[in-house]
Parts: C-alpha cells; structure tokens; sequence
C-alpha cells in the first residue's frame, strides 16, 4: 500500500511516516499543496493523510484531485480544525476517517486496520 502524507508540520509527517514503514507501507511525505499536486498526478496512491491547514491551502484542494488519480483512494484527515464545518465538509467530501490533533500511535494505527478491511 502506497500511502501519501501531506502535513506542514514536520515533526507530525515524521511521526506518521515512522508508524506507516513500522507497518510495511511504502510512504511519501510533503508539506505543502503543491509538491503533495507534483505527486498525486505522477503517482497512484490507495491512502491519503491530509492535515487541513497548510500555508498553501487546505486538504480539502487535494482530495478531487487524489479521487480522480485513483477513485477508490481512502482519505484519513488529520486535524486539530474538528469544527461543525469542517466534519460537515469532511461528510460531503467522502473523506473516509477524521483523526483529531494531537493523536496517537494507535490511532493511526487503527485507521490504517480500518481502511484495509
């Protein structure tokens, strides 16, 4: 499984990539929506981490652009943004799991379980 991380904090894309190789999964990691754009059109990837603030714009840019690469790619938001807009937007976006910041390993863990049933 090839997963994609898009965070600006990198203390939280290290933490997260650490736990995914950890479970054998191929992951990239980027900062921002441009690079994350540069990888989702080059590469197919079946999981998506995307935090929802990011100086370049929001997870929520990313995820037409990840469905249309690969329709059945999952998306697990991470963020500390868990207000009635964003869990609303989350639902009409088809996003698969929201993890609220801070999180766990076994949170991230778990989601990874739940999306690969």
């Amino acid at each position: 499984m090839k997963v994609l991380i898009v965070d600006d904090e990198e203390d939280i894309g290290m933490i997260v990539s650490k736990f995914l190789l950890n479970e054998g999964l191929e992951v990239i990691y980027e900062s921002g929506i441009e690079t994350a754009r540069d990888r989702i059109a080059s590469e197919d990837f079946s999981l998506c981490f995307l935090d929802l603030n990011l100086p370049d714009g929001t997870g929520f840019d990313l995820i037409p652009e990840i469905k249309q690469r690969n329709e059945n790619a999952k998306i697990i938001v991470i963020s500390a943004h868990d207000g009635v807009m964003e869990m609303k937007r989350t639902k009409e976006m088809e996003v698969d799991l929201f993890i609220k910041k801070p999180f766990t390993k076994r949170q991230i863990i778990e989601a990874v379980h739940t999306i690969r049933c």
